[in-house]
This record gives C-alpha cells, sequence and structure tokens, in this order.
C-alpha cells in the first residue's frame, strides 16, 4: 500500500508569510494575496454600509493579530528593505 503524502509543514508556513507579508509591514493587504489564499477580504463587499466595513476592518485586523502571533517571528528573521518597524510589530508588539 502507497505511504500518504503530507503537507509540509515549511511550504504551508512559506506560502502564508509570504501572504501575510504586505498585510505585516503596512497594514494592508495591497496585493490581494490573503484573498486569494485563503478566502479573506479586509474590506468585504463593496457595497457595505460605514458600520459593516468598520466591522470588516476589525476582523481583518484581529486576523492579522492572530496571523503575527504565528508567523511574527519568521518575518521578523527574514531580511528586509523596509526604513521603519514593520505596521504589525508597533500594532501588536513583538510576536
Amino acid at each position: 500500500m502507497p505511504v500518504k503524502r503530507r503537507a509540509s509543514k515549511r511550504r504551508t508556513n512559506a506560502a502564508l508569510l509570504e501572504a501575510w507579508s504586505a498585510t505585516f509591514e503596512f497594514g494592508h493587504d495591497y496585493f490581494g494575496d490573503l484573498q486569494r489564499l485563503l478566502g479573506i477580504d479586509e474590506h468585504g463587499p463593496l457595497a457595505r454600509s460605514n458600520e459593516e466595513s468598520a466591522k470588516a476592518r476589525a476582523a481583518f485586523i484581529e486576523l492579522a493579530r492572530e496571523a503575527w502571533e504565528q508567523l511574527g517571528a519568521a518575518y521578523l528573521a527574514q531580511p528586509s528593505g523596509s526604513v521603519g518597524q514593520p505596521w504589525a510589530l508597533e500594532q501588536f508588539g513583538e510576536p
């Protein structure tokens, strides 16, 4: 019987880290990586009221906090061309 292949945790974390990197750096998913990979849309559907948009943004920030706790140390260990501190480090502190 063939051995069942398992998904590599390293590869999965690298893909997640890449998807979250713009958000960690700037606070926004400018390139739509999170939406493509995970289906996360920081603004929600376009036809939202200001209140619904604010709730969607708050939910997105909470997801970013959880991702930062999981991936933040790996993100900070990468070489970065950034001039200042990453948004996530300012927003959430050390991972």
